[in-house]
C-alpha cells in the first residue's frame, strides 16, 4: 500500500513538475514572443522613423535645391535687367553725346557760314567802295579835262598817240633849234585813255 502511494505521489509530483515546467516554458515562450514582437515592432518603428527622416531630408534637400534654382534665376534676371539698364544708360549717353556733337558741329558750320558771309560782304563792300572811288576819280578827271579843254583849248590825245606826238615835238624842236637857234615852244597835251578821248 505504501508503495502504491509512493508511486502515486511520485507520479503526481512528476506531473506537477511537468505542468510547472510546461507553464515555465510556455511563459518563456510567451515572453520571448513578446520580446521578439517588441524588437520587431521597434525595428519597424525605427525603420519608419528612418524612412520618414530620409523623406524629410529629401524634401528639405529638394526645397534647398529649388530655392537655389529660384535664387539663381532671380539673380540671373537681376543681372540681365541690370545689363539692359546699363546698356540703355550707355546708349542714352552715346545718343546725348552725338546730339551735343552734332549741335557743336552745326554751330561751327553756321558760324563758319556767318563768317564767310561777313567776309564776302566785306569784300563786296570794299569792291564797291573801290569801284565808287574809281568812278568818282574818273568823273573828276573827266570834269577837269573837259574844263581844261573848254577853258584853255588844250588838245586831247590818246595814249596810243603819245609816242607820235613826242616824236613830232622832238623833230619840231630840232628843226626850230637848227633854223632859228631858239628852243621850241612847249606843246601842252592832256593824255587820257583810249576810251575816254574828247573832241576839241
Amino acid at each position: 500500500m505504501s508503495g502504491y502511494l509512493r508511486r502515486v505521489v511520485r507520479r503526481l509530483a512528476v506531473e506537477r513538475l511537468a505542468v510547472v515546467r510546461f507553464a515555465v516554458e510556455r511563459f518563456a515562450v510567451r515572453r520571448l514572443a513578446v520580446v521578439r514582437f517588441a524588437v520587431e515592432r521597434f525595428a519597424v518603428e525605427r525603420f519608419a522613423v528612418e524612412r520618414l527622416a530620409v523623406r524629410r531630408f529629401a524634401v528639405v534637400r529638394l526645397a534647398v535645391v529649388r530655392l537655389a534654382v529660384v535664387r539663381l534665376a532671380v539673380e540671373r534676371f537681376a543681372v540681365g535687367r541690370f545689363a539692359v539698364e546699363r546698356l540703355a544708360v550707355v546708349r542714352l549717353a552715346v545718343e546725348r553725346f552725338a546730339v551735343r556733337r552734332f549741335a557743336v558741329e552745326r554751330l561751327a558750320v553756321v558760324r563758319f557760314a556767318v563768317e564767310r558771309l561777313a567776309v564776302v560782304r566785306f569784300a563786296v563792300e570794299r569792291l564797291a567802295v573801290r569801284r565808287l572811288a574809281v568812278v568818282r576819280f574818273a568823273v573828276e578827271r573827266f570834269a577837269v579835262e573837259r574844263f581844261a579843254v573848254v577853258r584853255f583849248r588844250v588838245p586831247v590825245v590818246r595814249e596810243r598817240d603819245v609816242e607820235r606826238f613826242r616824236a613830232l615835238a622832238g623833230m619840231v624842236a630840232l628843226i626850230s633849234g637848227a633854223t632859228a637857234g631858239v628852243g621850241s615852244t612847249p606843246i601842252g597835251l592832256v593824255v587820257v585813255s583810249s576810251d575816254d578821248s574828247l573832241d576839241v
